[in-house]
Protein backbone atom coordinates (compact mmCIF):
# COMPACT_ATOMS: atom_id res chain seq x y z
CA UNK A 1 0.00 0.00 0.00
CA UNK A 2 3.03 2.40 0.67
CA UNK A 3 4.44 1.48 -2.43
CA UNK A 4 1.50 2.69 -4.52
CA UNK A 5 1.41 6.12 -2.73
CA UNK A 6 4.83 6.71 -3.15
CA UNK A 7 4.31 5.81 -6.70
CA UNK A 8 1.64 7.71 -7.07
CA UNK A 9 3.14 10.75 -5.39
CA UNK A 10 5.69 10.18 -7.96
CA UNK A 11 3.56 10.22 -10.83
CA UNK A 12 1.55 13.48 -9.66
CA UNK A 13 4.88 15.46 -9.02
CA UNK A 14 6.49 14.28 -12.38
CA UNK A 15 2.31 15.08 -14.14
CA UNK A 16 3.00 18.87 -12.04
CA UNK A 17 6.58 19.17 -13.11
CA UNK A 18 5.64 18.86 -16.82
CA UNK A 19 2.40 20.49 -16.54
CA UNK A 20 4.90 23.48 -15.29
CA UNK A 21 7.35 23.52 -17.63
CA UNK A 22 4.52 23.13 -20.72
CA UNK A 23 2.49 25.96 -19.23
CA UNK A 24 5.94 28.31 -18.88
CA UNK A 25 6.76 27.55 -22.41
CA UNK A 26 3.77 28.27 -23.93
CA UNK A 27 3.66 31.63 -21.23
CA UNK A 28 6.85 32.77 -22.71
CA UNK A 29 6.37 32.56 -26.02
CA UNK A 30 2.45 34.17 -25.99
CA UNK A 31 4.53 37.07 -23.92
CA UNK A 32 7.38 37.13 -26.49
CA UNK A 33 4.64 37.60 -29.30
CA UNK A 34 2.31 40.34 -27.58
CA UNK A 35 5.72 42.10 -26.47
CA UNK A 36 7.03 42.07 -29.95
CA UNK A 37 4.02 43.24 -31.42
CA UNK A 38 3.53 46.35 -28.51
CA UNK A 39 7.20 47.16 -29.63
CA UNK A 40 6.43 47.52 -33.25
CA UNK A 41 3.28 49.37 -32.38
CA UNK A 42 5.75 51.65 -30.00
CA UNK A 43 8.09 51.89 -32.82
CA UNK A 44 5.73 52.83 -36.13
CA UNK A 45 3.97 55.32 -33.46
CA UNK A 46 6.98 57.34 -32.74
CA UNK A 47 8.43 56.97 -36.54
CA UNK A 48 4.71 58.31 -37.59
CA UNK A 49 5.39 61.11 -35.83
CA UNK A 50 8.21 62.04 -36.40
CA UNK A 51 7.77 61.99 -40.02
CA UNK A 52 3.74 63.88 -39.94
CA UNK A 53 5.88 66.40 -37.62
CA UNK A 54 8.06 66.96 -39.93
CA UNK A 55 5.75 67.20 -43.13
CA UNK A 56 3.83 68.78 -40.80
CA UNK A 57 5.82 71.39 -40.10
CA UNK A 58 6.94 72.00 -43.90
CA UNK A 59 3.45 72.67 -45.27
CA UNK A 60 2.19 75.09 -42.51
CA UNK A 61 5.44 76.90 -42.45
CA UNK A 62 6.00 77.43 -46.44
CA UNK A 63 5.41 81.01 -47.83
CA UNK A 64 3.15 80.12 -51.03
CA UNK A 65 4.04 83.15 -52.21
CA UNK A 66 7.90 82.93 -52.38
CA UNK A 67 7.82 79.30 -53.27
CA UNK A 68 11.40 78.00 -53.11
CA UNK A 69 12.83 74.61 -54.85
CA UNK A 70 14.41 73.72 -51.70
CA UNK A 71 10.77 73.83 -49.94
CA UNK A 72 9.13 71.50 -52.70
CA UNK A 73 11.74 69.02 -52.37
CA UNK A 74 11.98 69.28 -48.68
CA UNK A 75 7.73 68.92 -48.89
CA UNK A 76 8.22 65.84 -51.29
CA UNK A 77 10.63 63.96 -49.24
CA UNK A 78 9.01 64.00 -46.07
CA UNK A 79 5.52 63.36 -48.31
CA UNK A 80 7.69 60.40 -49.46
CA UNK A 81 8.24 59.16 -45.75
CA UNK A 82 5.13 59.39 -44.52
CA UNK A 83 3.38 57.79 -47.48
CA UNK A 84 5.76 54.57 -47.06
CA UNK A 85 4.27 54.12 -43.03
CA UNK A 86 0.43 54.26 -44.15
CA UNK A 87 -1.94 52.01 -44.90
CA UNK A 88 -4.77 54.92 -45.23
CA UNK A 89 -5.21 54.92 -49.32
CA UNK A 90 -7.47 58.17 -48.78
CA UNK A 91 -4.67 59.87 -46.62
CA UNK A 92 -1.81 59.12 -49.65
CA UNK A 93 -4.06 59.86 -52.02
CA UNK A 94 -4.60 63.51 -50.30
CA UNK A 95 -0.87 63.72 -49.82
CA UNK A 96 -0.37 62.94 -53.84
CA UNK A 97 -3.43 65.96 -54.54
CA UNK A 98 -1.44 68.41 -52.21
CA UNK A 99 1.68 67.22 -53.86
CA UNK A 100 0.23 68.18 -57.27
CA UNK A 101 -1.43 71.03 -55.99
CA UNK A 102 2.20 72.81 -55.08
CA UNK A 103 3.98 71.59 -58.46
CA UNK A 104 0.87 73.21 -60.71
CA UNK A 105 1.17 76.02 -58.13
CA UNK A 106 4.91 76.47 -59.00
CA UNK A 107 4.18 76.51 -62.88
CA UNK A 108 1.65 78.75 -62.73
CA UNK A 109 1.34 81.67 -64.07
CA UNK A 110 1.01 84.98 -61.58
CA UNK A 111 -3.02 85.28 -62.71
CA UNK A 112 -4.01 82.06 -61.21
CA UNK A 113 -1.53 81.62 -58.71
CA UNK A 114 -3.71 83.75 -56.14
CA UNK A 115 -6.47 81.05 -55.89
CA UNK A 116 -3.86 78.18 -56.29
CA UNK A 117 -2.27 79.54 -53.40
CA UNK A 118 -6.05 79.67 -51.35
CA UNK A 119 -6.70 76.12 -52.73
CA UNK A 120 -3.26 75.05 -51.66
CA UNK A 121 -3.62 76.65 -48.14
CA UNK A 122 -7.10 74.74 -47.22
CA UNK A 123 -5.33 71.72 -48.82
CA UNK A 124 -2.54 71.73 -46.28
CA UNK A 125 -4.62 72.38 -43.20
CA UNK A 126 -6.88 69.52 -44.22
CA UNK A 127 -3.75 67.22 -44.93
CA UNK A 128 -2.15 67.80 -41.43
CA UNK A 129 -5.63 67.78 -39.59
CA UNK A 130 -5.67 64.20 -41.41
CA UNK A 131 -2.23 63.26 -40.60
CA UNK A 132 -2.97 64.01 -37.03
CA UNK A 133 -6.02 61.54 -36.91
CA UNK A 134 -4.52 59.00 -38.60
CA UNK A 135 -1.65 58.96 -35.73
CA UNK A 136 -4.50 59.24 -33.32
CA UNK A 137 -5.52 55.98 -34.20
CA UNK A 138 -2.63 54.29 -33.26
Amino acid sequence: MLNISFALAGQIARNALVGAIATKVVDTFITNKVNNKNDQKKWLRTTKLEAFSKLSQEILSNDLNELKPESIRSIKEYSAKAILLLDDRRLMNQIEDYLTSLINLDKSSEDRSKDLKKILDKKGIDLVMNLNKNLKKL
